[in-house]
């Protein structure tokens, strides 16, 4: 087959699996749903200028995602916190990381060969925390990955003596979004990457002969001035919005930078902390199913780390990392600026072993670490049943099809290793998490119930008069469940109260038409209170910002 077709089908395989589900999967844990209320609330005050959730602005991240949210949702929301919604919050995520892989693919064929190239994108597109949530996420992320993998690639064209017009403004260009996207961290990425090659370089005693003679010749004149245009171009695409933002929310550049950058340096926020060596033990299941190959491609980049790009990509790898390390906050994809290095790195490892370089892929060590992962793809596929049965499973059928998968999925890697045939052996590791993620998104997640709470009491609201066009602000309120998905599934009319006794203690004529209330809190509210309240419902499940705990949660409404 073409290494075009080759390619187009890769990319076109992940983009359906990763638009599988997308609208009838819950928006998960708190980061989710904040950025599509925020984006939704963008849409419908035609405020694109200052970033609010619910009556707060919201400092947390610059608007570009929200941007991209509330344009999909314009055309394809209805303001419900409804299929539309949740769909139009994470399709911009599909788009970047689609860009993303196509983008690898072109620039690698160009620059390096068609097989590394094939196995980058294949690797990338197919690694466990991209396919799996972050390419079909609401979040920043997709976005972010998309435009420093941008800026890296044109950083290296510059080191390498390529740094022409084109490729300054591109880069700048890439900066620029991706400030306004997440902040300064893509200044971070690029800066720890040049102080790691500049250490890497410095032990091979080799800086200045790996760099052309077009490189070293250039003139500090004719650098300083692309230089200053860059610095023009990143300007001139976010000085508008920072200096807008500023002026109708002043203060929001100086919380923003010293809430989520320097806060989030020196302390873990909102309890997403980690001990050292924290993205050294989550790289395993982030990088899955491609982690067992992680030591392989290590060794085989440190003995090739001579040659200009392997060295580049070391330190695009290891720079960044240290830096996350270092950073107090962490979540295992804060690491993800680094997959598309690691990706080529683990690539280059594989067609060095493919082509005889290195037998490394047919050692029994090897043949053994892929009969552990094995075992690990089964139990994994026998983890849906270990649910507690309290919780509402899945229907059985999908459970037997996921692990019926599981199990597929493991031979079909494990038999051709076994065989000494490595390269269907990879092939049918990274084609396999298609059809697996595929069962778990279409199937599996959507009638996960215990995964759904706030959808549950969301949807419970809505059919009874408490949705958006019924109700205004504040006429819906939470009392002891306080999901932040909760506030986008109903629609965005609903508050919290801040008072777990509310009803013990205030007047009737003050109680808002619904509320949803925690079962300990309900089971303590006063009788003569609940004589004055209707009961819709409830729904048990776990609720994602109370540390994974399972509640359940009445849905309520005052009869007056």
């Amino acid at each position: 087959m073409p290494h075009a077709a080759k390619l187009a089908l890769v990319i076109l395989a992940a983009a359906a699996v990763y638009l599988v589900g997308i609208g009838r999967v819950q928006l998960f844990d708190r980061d989710e749903p904040r950025n599509a209320q925020a984006a939704r609330q963008m849409l419908q005050s035609g405020d694109w200028v200052v970033p609010r959730l619910l009556d707060k602005v919201r400092t947390a991240k610059p608007p570009f995602t929200y941007w991209c949210q509330a344009s999909v949702m314009s055309f394809i929301g209805d303001g419900s916190g409804g299929w539309g919604d949740t769909a139009a919050a994470r399709l911009p995520s599909v788009v970047a990381m689609m860009l993303t892989l196509i983008v690898l693919g072109v620039v690698l064929t160009r620059y390096v060969d068609r097989e590394r190239a094939f196995w980058t994108v294949l690797i990338l597109a197919t690694s466990g925390i991209v396919i799996g949530f972050l390419a079909k996420g609401s979040m920043h992320d997709a976005l972010l990955l998309l435009w420093v993998t941008i800026a890296q690639m044109c950083l290296y064209a510059i080191l390498r003596g390529h740094g022409t017009w084109p490729v300054v403004i591109t880069m700048a260009v890439a900066i620029a979004l991706a400030g306004l996207t997440k902040g300064p961290v893509v200044l971070g990425v690029m800066a720890t990457t040049l102080i790691a090659l500049a250490i890497l370089s410095w032990l091979g005693r080799r800086a200045q002969a790996s760099l052309p003679e077009e490189a070293r010749a250039r003139r500090p004149s004719y650098v300083a001035v692309k230089v200053i245009v860059a610095l023009a171009i990143v300007a001139a695409i976010v000085a508008p919005w920072a200096w807008l933002v500023e002026h109708r929310s002043p203060g929001f550049l100086f919380t923003s930078v010293s809430n989520e950058v320097l806060r989030r340096i020196a302390e873990p926020l909102e309890q997403h902390k980690g001990p050292p060596g924290y993205y050294l033990l989550t790289v395993w299941g982030t990088y899955f199913p491609w982690s067992v190959l992680l030591p392989l491609a290590m060794v085989v980049a440190w003995r090739h780390r001579d040659e200009p790009m392997i060295r580049f990509a070391l330190a695009a790898v290891i720079g960044p990392w240290l830096m996350f390390e270092i950073v107090k906050t962490k979540l295992p994809h804060y690491l993800l600026p680094t997959f598309p290095p690691l990706a080529f790195l683990t690539a280059d490892a594989i067609v060095r072993c493919l082509r005889g370089e290195h037998d490394d892929l047919i050692t029994k060590g090897t043949r053994g670490a892929i009969v552990a992962w094995g075992v690990i793809v089964i139990g994994m596929g026998v983890a849906p049943w270990l649910t507690p049965a309290k919780l509402d499973r899945p229907p059985i059928v999908v459970m037997l099809a996921f692990s019926f998968v599981a199990a597929l999925y493991a031979a079909a890697v494990i038999v051709p290793f076994l065989r000494r045939r490595p390269r269907a052996g990879l092939i049918a590791m990274g084609v396999g998490m298609m059809p697996a993620m595929m069962i778990i998104w279409g199937f599996y997640l959507p009638s996960a119930h215990f995964l759904r709470l706030s959808g549950c009491v969301g949807d419970l609201l809505k059919q009874n008069g408490g949705g958006p066009r019924d109700t205004r602000v504040g006429d819906v309120q939470m009392i002891g469940y306080k999901e932040p998905s909760l506030a986008f599934h109903q629609g965005g009319t609903i508050r919290e109260q801040s008072d777990d006794a509310f009803l013990a203690h205030t007047p009737l004529e003050q109680w808002p038409r619904f509320m949803t209330i925690r079962d300990d809190l309900w089971q303590t509210t006063p009788s003569a209170a609940k004589e004055q309240l209707e009961v819709i419902g409830s729904c048990r499940g776990i609720a994602y910002a109370a540390g994974g705990k399972t509640w359940t949660v009445w849905v309520v409404r005052t009869k007056r």
